[in-house]
């Protein structure tokens, strides 16, 4: 069978691996027992369309949001059941809106916020062209400065060393170590950031909306604002296909310069997992690998 590029992310407590065929959650309760449990996959993860160049792009982000909300509810209720659970609201807050919600953040705070204060308030006269940079550039410091502050969070803090130790896991699987028990402090040698991560995805579309933006003319309003909203689909079709190419690629120079402000925002969702974090992470991608090759 062909070796199927494994993708994931943290959920509370443990990690979430999307397989080929499956979407497996591991999740340590109080117990210190590590839970499986397989999410359902949406239906339109099937469609034709996510075969198609800049169409799959849309479809998958899509996908991400559903599987990422379908995990985090499903990890949250594995430790409130186990005994004496107790889970931070905080932790519930933030983790759902990094994942979940993501695409109504990026619509409104991410791009229209940023539209606004560059439009009516930090704007240079007579010169669309600086202003769509700057409003990509405010854009930019939002993000860095929304990752900044719920990683600050100490709840956070332990959902980004999941983050960190499902990259680890899946970059020893792509570099053919045996992920078991016995090989944790080997897998714990690789790198917490991952240049499929979705984080790169987030960070990519917001530097590519600042290219394909900067030349569209601020007049008339109406036409500036629908812009943004009618774009993103063609923004992150765009996204996704460079990630793409820049993985297939990984050791081109031009994609590892490409992938590197991806890798510089992941010092920020990610953190050094603990080896029991590690191990969580192994048994959700050696339990998604099992289903694959049922």
């Amino acid at each position: 069978m062909k070796k199927h590029f494994y993708g994931g992310q943290a959920v509370i407590e443990g990690v979430m691996i999307r397989g080929l065929k499956n979407c497996v959650v591991a999740v340590r309760n109080t117990q210190n027992e590590i839970i499986i449990n397989e999410v359902k996959i949406p239906s339109f993860s099937k469609s034709v369309y996510k075969k198609i160049p800049f169409f799959r792009g849309v479809i998958i982000l899509i996908e991400m949001m559903v599987i990422g909300y379908r995990s985090l509810t499903k990890s949250s209720e594995i430790v409130e059941e186990s005994e004496e659970g107790e889970l931070s609201n905080l932790e519930k807050v933030f983790s759902y809106i990094f994942s979940s919600a993501f695409l109504i953040i990026v619509l409104s705070l991410f791009f229209l916020v940023p539209l606004f204060l560059s439009d009516r308030i930090m704007f240079i006269e007579d010169n669309y062209v600086l202003n769509n940079i700057l409003e990509g550039i405010i854009r930019l410091i939002f993000f860095i400065l929304y990752v900044y502050i719920i990683g600050l969070n100490k709840d956070i803090k332990r959902v980004f060393a999941y983050h960190g130790a499902e990259h680890k896991t899946i970059a020893a699987y792509e570099d053919n170590v045996e992920i078991n028990s016995n090989n944790i402090s080997k897998i714990q040698r690789y790198n917490k950031e991952h240049p499929r991560c979705g984080t790169s995805f987030i960070m990519t579309v917001i530097v590519v909306s600042i290219v394909l933006h900067v030349f569209i003319p601020r007049e008339p309003a109406l036409l500036l604002y629908l812009s943004r909203i009618l774009l993103f689909p063609i923004i992150a079709g765009l996204s996704y296909e460079l990630i793409r190419l820049s993985s297939m690629t990984s050791e081109n120079i031009i994609s590892k310069l490409l992938s590197l402000p991806n890798i510089w925002m992941q010092k920020l969702t990610t953190a050094e997992p603990e080896d029991e974090m590690v191990e969580v992470a192994l048994a959700a991608i050696n339990e998604s690998i099992r289903l694959d090759s049922k």
